[in-house]
């Protein structure tokens, strides 16, 4: 396929329409936050998509004939984090390398190799290490002034797959990053979410470049076993449905009542990842209900990391949340289901008054802040009970004033999945040098601390 070919297949693929009306409420909404000193970064994290189910998964066909081995999840080393010490999931590579599977098998096609290194499983994602290389140097997306690492993320490839002969729904985030080992080769981490739960042994086939007819006209196929029972995933499906149901008046005086009950699916944890699955009805326009946060059963709230929902007008919507902060000995998760205004407020300080925050009981306190001449990484760690935070945060002047060089930037965070901590980072590739010499402190959007726990509609998943 050529590179026009695969932005149409990838867009035929991941079409999600407007629903009516979304444009006057967008307005509505946007017309009731307060007032910033400055744009907000001009671009958010690449290849975080939020996709539709436009039709019933379809059975596949023509798989391989023959039974490759099985691979188990067990100690090999992985290349891929020697090479990009800055990934978001390097916190945990330890584990990673602790259980996974030496795939090595590789296909080539119009002079690109494409090679399947390590596969990770457990019950909540398949994650896929792999390099793509080529005699002469692959095409690059974006231009100069992008972050090194979003190009690469656009460059790599797009896994789908099937599990034991159907198509698995891998629909929400395109979770993908890589980076450019050099102008020839790309390594790359992706990651598929499990939305249904699959047996400890499966057969899998991996495909990319599929257009709406899925791997039938794909260009890389890889036909593997898994078996993922060594990880040891505490995994309980309680298919239980609850019910949210409050009132409230919105900024211009109208009230409005929220009445949803969606049901837990699934709950699951292991040493790569945690994560809690919902499913809900849904109707018309409206998107899956997502106001919640997590807690243990120590009283600790687990960190929420932030995925792009999906909507099916075709049965039930399901949606996969990933968490963190819970072990093998967690007894027991509750959802808590939340009021917000979901407004934030401006917290401004000096560089040299670090650590920063102000007096809500929920929120972000800014822990550290490198400038550098081209980009900034700023370190936050959270109190309370918070929702998706991501850390924007602005470079201003001596009295606070936000600098010209935040309007032409480019903002990007994740979150450490072994601390918690928000690592956001705050990219300049244009400023001048007289701009960097002013800067002289910082500021950040914290949460309005009005969230109102509806402890009285929580439910409480036990795990042992």
């Amino acid at each position: 396929m050529t590179f026009d070919e695969k932005l149409k297949a990838r867009a035929a693929r991941e079409d999600c329409p407007t629903p009516d009306g979304f444009d006057s409420r967008m307005d509505a909404l946007l017309d009731t936050l307060p007032a910033r000193t400055a744009q907000p970064a001009k671009k958010r994290r690449p290849l975080r998509m939020a996709v539709c189910i436009a039709a019933a998964a379809a059975l596949v066909v023509g798989a391989s004939a023959a039974a490759p081995a099985m691979l188990e999840m067990t100690r090999n080393a992985i290349d891929y984090f020697s090479g990009n010490r800055t990934s978001e999931y390097a916190a945990h590579q330890e584990r990673y390398k602790a259980y996974n599977a030496a795939v090595d098998t590789s296909q080539t096609i119009d002079g690109i190799t494409l090679t399947i290194d390590n596969i990770a499983a457990d019950d909540s994602y398949i994650n896929i290490f792999y390099t793509m290389s080529s005699k002469s140097p692959l095409e690059q997306i974006g231009d100069s002034s992008d972050p090194e690492s979003w190009r690469a993320a656009w460059s790599a490839p797009v896994f789908w797959a099937a599990v034991d002969g159907k198509e698995l729904d891998t629909t929400g985030a395109i979770l993908n990053e890589a980076y450019f080992e050099d102008d020839c080769t790309l390594k790359g981490l992706h990651r598929l979410p499990l939305k249904q739960s699959l047996p400890d042994q499966f057969n899998l086939l991996l495909y990319t470049g599929g257009s709406i007819n899925g791997m039938q006209d794909a260009d890389f196929k890889f036909a593997l076993s898994v078996d993922k029972s060594s990880v040891g995933s505490l995994t309980v499906e309680p298919e239980q449905d609850f019910t949210v149901r409050f009132s409230g008046t919105d900024e211009r005086g109208n009230a409005y009542t929220v009445d949803r009950t969606p049901r837990v699916e699934r709950v699951s944890i292991s040493p790569l990842s945690s994560s809690i699955t919902l499913s809900e009805r849904v109707s018309g326009d409206a998107m899956p209900w997502d106001s919640f946060v997590l807690r243990d059963d120590k009283g600790n709230y687990l960190p929420l990391i932030s995925v792009g929902l999906t909507a099916s007008g075709l049965g039930r919507s399901v949606n996969q949340f990933e968490f963190i902060g819970a072990d093998e000995d967690t007894k027991s998760i509750t959802l808590i289901p939340f009021m917000s205004s979901y407004h934030a407020h401006e917290v401004k300080g000096a560089l040299d008054a670090l650590p920063l925050t102000d007096q809500g009981k929920n929120g972000l306190t800014l822990e550290s802040l490198e400038v550098g001449a081209a980009k900034a990484v700023a370190i936050f760690s959270t109190h309370g009970a918070t929702w998706m935070e991501n850390g924007q945060f602005n470079l201003t002047d001596a009295a606070g004033n936000s600098l010209s060089l935040n309007n032409d930037a480019y903002f990007d965070s994740y979150t450490d999945r072994e601390t918690g901590n928000i690592i956001a980072t705050l990219y300049y590739p244009c400023a001048a040098e007289e701009e960097l010499s002013r800067v002289a402190g910082v500021s950040f959007w914290q949460p309005d601390d009005d969230m109102e726990l509806l402890e009285e509609q929580a439910v409480t998943i036990d795990l042992q």
